[in-house]
């Protein structure tokens, strides 16, 4: 029941936000990581060389596939920006719901583009259905493909740092980010532009610029400050023994 209330509440200020968009305009911090991303998919393309997302080891099911979904709104934007490229996007995951999910927004990318006839299904590949087995044909992929920007957002272990490291051997851009905060922490020393945090979740507001992206940081941001003072009014009437 308490799940049901916090989607509706979070479903109520997202639409709130949505409404109020043109009225109060949103002013998001840089984040340096997205704003060189554009630059290097336009070199990518130019160069006839590759984009790679990663939608991570995670599954379709539970909290861990929230980065993944995320991670499906960055694609529909590096679809539209290399569908005409010789080399489009490609997109790799560990799971098999996810790898279709993926084809569903790539045709989606390429139908709103009026070009079907380029979609090719084989551009969403599921390269391995365990962590490790998904890190190991990673290197496999960046060099066969000629891939220059790898991009992780997703569910990662320990393997994340692997499939980070393997981008930085091949000398790629690679911008990663993860809702585990250990293999956050290994990012951070692996990628070139690690997210954390939130940041993972925000990719859509920083590449798209729809409305409904820039709402749904807003809806974010009150949902934290909330759960902040919920946490602060709990732990001062515990302190003072109003509660035990």
């Amino acid at each position: 029941m308490t799940e049901i209330l916090i989607f509706i509440a979070f479903a109520v200020l997202l639409l709130g936000f949505m409404y109020a968009g043109s009225r109060w305009p949103v002013s998001i911090r840089q984040l340096r990581g997205f704003q060189l991303l554009g630059k290097e998919m336009e070199r990518a393309v130019e160069s006839g060389e590759r984009v790679h997302l990663s939608l991570g080891t995670g599954s379709l099911l539970g909290e861990e596939s929230a980065p993944a979904l995320a991670g499906l709104t960055i694609l529909a934007r590096l679809a539209s920006s290399t569908a005409m490229s010789d080399k489009p996007v490609i997109v790799s995951t560990a799971n098999g719901a996810l790898m279709m999910l993926a084809q569903g927004t790539l045709a989606t990318a390429y139908r709103k583009l009026g070009i079907q006839s380029r979609y090719d299904p084989t551009s969403s590949r599921m390269i391995g259905p365990t962590p490790f087995s998904y890190a190991s044909a990673i290197p496999n992929l960046l060099d066969t493909e000629e891939v220059s920007v790898h991009i992780l957002n997703g569910s990662f272990g320990s393997e994340g740092a692997l499939t980070a490291d393997f981008g930085k051997r091949e000398h790629a851009y690679v911008l990663a980010g993860t809702d585990n905060v250990q293999s956050q922490a290994l990012l951070y020393a692996t990628a070139d532009y690690p997210l954390i945090g939130e940041e993972v979740f925000a990719g859509g507001a920083y590449l798209d610029h729809r409305p409904v992206h820039q709402a749904s940081l807003r809806a974010q941001d009150v949902v934290r400050i909330v759960v902040i003072g919920l946490m602060l009014i709990g732990t001062l009437l515990k302190t003072i023994g109003v509660i035990h």
